[in-house]
């Protein structure tokens, strides 16, 4: 059993996997746009049996944000297997491998969105962002007062980079958003009935957008709502307000802590949140070294277990923010799962530790607890 880097031949095998595993066609004449793609912008490895492809996942090179920081990151999506391979440890083995082929081409972490959560803990991976849809009807639609802006209405065509910096800003304020690049706008963003609104101050400088779509006819869905400004959510939402006579109802993704929903004269809406997007740290010490502390963590010690990286598995301390292997025997004991979600800020050391699943003197976890940047975790994407 030997994982491979799939090459232009086998993409094709690959691709006819992902229609069979998850249960779509792709038309004929964007076949090769698609293969062109996976072979730019992805690295596919599988694994054969007697010389035909029986297993295989794409793992996308990418980036995120942490904050001011910019991680490499490995983006791992099409985990798939025919029915007549499964049960054979293929796709563990395929994950094993492709965790440490990432953690040698630099990536920090890894990230997917899982099928069945439990399975992907089982390799490190634990939960880091939530994601939350609100449904509006007509009589939520209330405007808000006035601001002085102004709301400029593009197609997705008009995308342009005014868009990419405002993302780019509001994705600095959260932990695990994704670092787009242009070529990400272009080919795997956005829908093909979407709209953007951009959100202008009185001066003109952009401050905000929302992209939403309105292919149907009584609905109106907003995929990405991004205020940089206090005036900018507001100007967004009057124009959102405006579409009252054209749509039975609204959808809005929107982070759950933003206060635009506490904003509204009736917040008590309909609202659907879920566990979304999953990450792992691929290198505890390199993660580490970049990481942008609230305040030093000199003195916390951590005792880590990973069941996939072998090098993950020790005791590392902390000096004046930097990382080394240490024998110090007194220290917090924790996933490298607990440990992603932790750095994430998806959830705090404090309250880990009260609920069992770290192990540690209190007085180091709560010197832990006030290193960890208070900055929540979201993510927009999908692959």
């Amino acid at each position: 059993m030997k994982t491979e880097q799939l090459q232009m031949q086998d993409l094709e095998a690959a691709m006819q996997m992902s229609e069979y595993a998850f249960r779509y066609e792709i038309p004929k004449e964007k076949r090769a746009e698609r293969l062109k793609q996976m072979d730019q912008y992805q690295q596919l490895y599988g694994i054969k049996e007697n010389g035909k492809l029986a297993a295989k996942l794409h793992m996308l090179p990418l980036a995120i944000r942490l904050g001011e920081q910019t991680i490499p990151m490995g983006g791992i999506a099409g985990v798939a297997t025919y029915p007549e391979y499964r049960r054979n440890g293929y796709i563990k083995q395929l994950l094993s491998d492709t965790l440490y082929l990432m953690r040698e081409q630099g990536m920090l972490v890894s990230m997917l969105h899982p099928f069945y959560v439990d399975f992907y803990r089982r390799f490190g991976y634990e939960l880091f962002a939530d994601r939350t849809i609100y449904t509006l009807k007509k009589k939520d639609l209330v405007r808000m007062a006035p601001v002085d802006g102004t709301i400029e209405r593009v197609k997705k065509e008009e995308h342009s980079q005014l868009i990419e910096d405002m993302y780019t800003t509001y994705a600095a304020t959260y932990s695990g958003m994704l670092a787009r690049e242009s070529s990400w706008w272009q080919q795997r963003f956005y829908g093909d009935h979407d709209f953007i609104a951009i959100y202008r101050d009185a001066s003109g400088k952009a401050q905000g957008y929302m992209i939403y779509e309105t292919s149907s006819r009584d609905k109106l869905e907003v995929s990405e709502f991004v205020a940089l400004t206090a005036d900018a959510r507001i100007g967004l939402w009057n124009f959102l307000a405006q579409h009252d006579s054209m749509f039975e109802e609204i959808t809005l993704d929107l982070p759950h802590h933003d206060p635009l929903i506490f904003m509204l004269p009736d917040p008590q809406l309909a609202l659907k949140s879920y566990p979304y997007f999953m990450a792992r740290i691929l290198d505890v010490p390199a993660f580490f070294e970049k990481y942008d502390w609230q305040q030093s963590p000199a003195g916390v010690v951590l005792h880590v277990e990973d069941k996939i990286i072998e090098e993950n598995n020790d005791t590392f301390s902390f000096k004046d923010e930097s990382t080394a292997i240490s024998s110090e025997t007194k220290g917090i004991s924790l996933s490298i799962n607990m440990l992603s979600a932790i750095a994430f800020g998806y959830k705090r050391p404090l309250t880990l530790w009260q609920a069992g699943l770290i192990d540690g003197p209190e007085e180091m976890v709560r010197k832990f607890e006030q290193s960890i940047p208070n900055r929540e975790a979201y993510f927009y994407d999908f692959f």
